[in-house]
């Protein structure tokens, strides 16, 4: 089974957290949103554009000034945004940030430009309006993702990627550990543990404040 080309985290997130074996939403909008959210600051918290800096209690979103502005249109909108603040907010500001700026189709774009995904305009009989949708261009890699994470799972591989270690911890976070261990003992979840701790600190805290606000989502409601 192909991985996606040109993968990415945000991309892999899309796959794992919109769609399912049947391709519905496999979590919801807001979910989703944060997901992919949560995906494009771990991205640039990789590449170093942006920092997490912990300041009495509070885990912050910083830009940092020595490295020049991604050369990618996605990345460089959340940048610009982030150096536009006259103070630092909150990364779970910017988590919500991203889910209510509609994260989802601004990287769902991207997909249809790589070829990923298919950009489809249907004709909705409720409310009698043209509606667009994204499909993926081909089911293999649309199960890619999720499978690669399973195989790690099932073989207890002693190094992967950082960001495959990412996308075990963020498919779990945003409540979709049920199909990840499914039939698996319970050393898989050892070993996804394992694999969350070894990950540098700036992405556990992106990974923590998701858990809380997906968590806080299914308290309330998403009041």
């Amino acid at each position: 089974m192909p991985d996606a080309p040109s993968t990415r985290l945000v991309y892999d997130t899309l796959l794992i957290t919109s769609l399912d074996d049947v391709y519905k939403p496999a979590t919801s909008t807001r979910v989703t949103g944060l997901g992919i959210g949560a995906a494009l600051l771990a991205e640039l918290v990789l590449s170093q554009h942006l920092t997490v800096w912990a300041n009495k209690g509070v885990d912050l979103l910083c830009f940092d000034e020595r490295f020049r502005p991604p050369s990618d249109s996605l990345a460089l909108w959340l940048v610009e945004h982030v150096r536009a603040e006259r103070t630092s907010l909150s990364v779970r500001d910017w988590l919500e940030f991203l889910s209510a700026a509609d994260v989802y189709t601004k990287t769902a774009e991207h997909m249809v430009m790589l070829g990923i995904m298919v950009r489809r305009e249907y004709r909705s009989r409720w409310r009698q309006r043209v509606e667009v949708g994204y499909e993926p261009a081909d089911a293999l890699i649309a199960n890619a993702v999720f499978s690669r994470l399973r195989r790690h799972l099932s073989t207890s591989e002693p190094s992967i990627s950082v960001e495959d270690a990412f996308l075990l911890a963020l498919t779990e976070a945003v409540g979709l550990a049920k199909p990840l261990y499914h039939q698996f003992p319970s050393g898989a979840r050892v070993y996804a543990g394992q694999r969350r701790q070894a990950l540098p600190a700036p992405l556990r805290a992106v990974l923590a404040h998701l858990a809380a606000t997906v968590a806080d989502i299914a308290i309330t409601g998403g009041r």
